[in-house]
């Protein structure tokens, strides 16, 4: 005997670009200061399993950017004053989980919007370079902490340009129609490597920083651009106890595709 069937609107594909700023955290912004916050922007596709869970593809783009003359809390920081900037790629997948049963369209036990927190993994890139007397440096082939150096041959290979974290953060999702929501969120990466800003160890020697360029070594002024040359051979320069972090806080708009799902009917 067959009582009939209801259509049910499936909400699995969904499809959203964002648009906010990226924040560096490190050993040049110890004080976690949106003074460094700068743009950033991304696409992303969301697979919905359902109401509760979902897994989200990403490319993410933006710019970090800091400078010790900006953090006016530490004398010691205005007095080394190293600076970076670097442009940021990242592919990230994440898991989500809503607090609340979401849906584009009303019913009974759902709501149209939701507080949500991810985790998951990505790769990203990253290549800082700072400005000295105006020309622009890219800080990794220079090896500022000694890197290069033929005098230490296990240890002259300089750091990546790509490296691994974990994005973890919360949001909240509004739906606006029945195809339509926007989403507001803020993201940080745990990262594993300490060299995003180009710090992270001890001043070297003088010798062991050779850079040159037009006849000229500038190495040891870009590893220590203090006024009163105060980067002393093996005084501390950064810290490689934390690694450094960078954040996302942004609008997203998103697109479902709303399909039509028949149950089964035996």
């Amino acid at each position: 005997m067959h009582f009939g069937t209801k259509m049910v609107c499936a909400q699995e594909n969904e499809f959203g670009c964002w648009a906010g700023t990226a924040v560096y955290l490190g050993d040049l912004n110890p004080t976690v200061s949106f003074k460094n916050a700068r743009w950033a922007t991304g696409i992303f596709y969301r697979y919905n399993f359902n109401n509760r869970m979902a897994v989200r593809a990403e490319m993410n783009y933006g710019f970090l950017d800091a400078a010790d003359s900006r953090i006016k809390r530490y004398p010691y920081l205005q007095a080394r004053n190293l600076s970076f900037k670097s442009q940021l790629v990242e592919f990230a997948t994440t898991f989500e989980i809503n607090f609340f049963k979401y849906s584009l369209i009303k019913a009974r036990d759902t709501k149209r919007w939701t507080p949500y927190i991810f985790m998951g993994g990505s790769l990203f890139y990253y290549n800082p370079y700072t400005t000295l007397d105006g020309i622009k440096y890219k800080l990794e082939p220079v090896g500022t902490e000694g890197q290069k150096t033929a005098n230490r041959p296990t240890k002259n290979r300089g750091y990546d340009h790509y490296a691994f974290a974990i994005p973890y953060g919360l949001g909240v999702k509004i739906a606006l129609n029945r195809n339509w929501a926007i989403n507001l969120e803020a993201s940080s990466r745990i990262t594993f490597t300490d060299y995003i800003d180009d710090v992270s160890g001890a001043y070297a020697e003088p010798e062991d920083v050779n850079f040159i360029t037009n006849g000229i070594n500038v190495g040891p002024s870009l590893a220590d651009k203090s006024a009163t040359n105060i980067g002393i051979p093996g005084k501390q320069r950064g810290t490689s106890k934390d690694k450094d972090r960078f954040m996302f806080v942004g609008v997203s708009l998103t697109y479902t595709i709303n399909t039509l799902k028949c149950p089964k009917v035996l």
